[in-house]
């Protein structure tokens, strides 16, 4: 919500930001959980902030304004990124919700919770996106970051920060959709061995997945699976990797040209040693890729790279 301090009070000087107050004290009622922190989930915090949240949204959909402000703290402050004042202090966060429930009777909010860890004892630090429904239908988007602070025995709103997002932003494609060519399968047979790779989408089409599978003429047989998506809160496309003889790794993927993207790897492997490399992978054409894997180390011992090995698309 934006609101501006003036000498006649709080008044609301326009719709996109409605969705910062409202989501600070609803980020987990009805929110669609992308990524949350082991320590927070599995923790006493979880339940404490299920409670408080399912609260909080009675107090919402109600429109009951002292309620929704006891949320925070006296001494909360909540921030728009578009605006150079701030709302200061419960009072001030009460007379914006009086005034937002008084021009926006039927405001219904989303959320998305991006992100949810523990910073600190009694210190939860949130991120998340929301979307408002207003009483005239239009919709806004947002996204922020909370934290929030445990006081004896009740959980309050210290800090939000909130910034708008467009509309245009907020339903544009997901960036992961620039690998959208990988999708299919890829096949490179030669005199040393086989290799098989299936990309697709999972349903829904927030992942994609890539199953590959080697196999040479002497019996070796190496299989496994990469995961890569769209990591919204550090704006990076991120992969993980799982092989079948109990390894796994993570890195992320950066276009280093028109046609190459490289993804930096760092592996954990199944004896507890630790080894890193960079997949390359090159766009010759529509049914044509080239992987190479170099700056190989394991345990910081540097071995030979691999490739570049070309690869045929089979099928989409």
């Amino acid at each position: 919500m934006k609101c501006f301090s003036s000498p006649g009070g709080c008044h609301i000087a326009g719709k996109v930001g409605y969705g910062l107050l409202a989501c600070s004290i609803m980020l987990l009622v009805g929110a669609t959980v992308q990524a949350q922190s082991t320590e927070a989930t599995s923790s006493p915090v979880e339940k404490d902030l299920k409670a408080f949240f399912g609260a909080f949204e009675a107090a919402f959909n109600q429109h009951d304004a002292k309620a929704v402000a006891n949320a925070w703290q006296e001494d909360a402050v909540h921030r728009q990124t578009a605006l150079a004042d701030s709302l200061k202090g419960r009072a001030a966060i009460l007379a914006a919700y009086e005034a937002l429930f008084q021009a926006d009777p039927q405001a219904k909010l989303a959320v998305t919770l991006n992100s949810l860890r523990e910073v600190a004892p009694n210190v939860v630090s949130v991120k998340c996106s929301t979307q408002v429904l207003h009483s005239d239908k239009s919709v806004s988007f947002s996204r922020l970051s909370a934290l929030l602070t445990k006081h004896g025995n009740q959980w309050l709103i210290s800090e939000v920060e909130e910034a708008d997002v467009p509309a245009a932003a907020a339903n544009a494609p997901s960036p992961l959709h620039q690998l959208d060519w990988l999708v299919g399968t890829w096949v490179d047979g030669n005199e040393k061995s086989t290799v098989s790779n299936q990309v697709g989408y999972i349903q829904g089409g927030s992942f994609l997945t890539r199953h590959y599978q080697i196999n040479s003429p002497q019996g070796f047989s190496q299989s496994g699976m990469q995961i890569i998506g769209w990591d919204s809160e550090h704006n990076v496309i991120r992969c993980w990797q799982f092989d079948g003889d109990g390894s796994f790794g993570e890195g992320t993927f950066e276009q280093t040209s028109p046609t190459t993207w490289r993804c930096p790897m760092v592996v954990k492997l199944v004896d507890g040693r630790r080894a890193s490399y960079s997949q390359v992978i090159e766009r010759v054409s529509n049914n044509e890729l080239k992987l190479s894997l170099v700056n190989m180390e394991v345990d910081g011992q540097a071995l030979p790279g691999t490739g570049p090995d070309k690869l045929t698309r089979y099928g989409n």
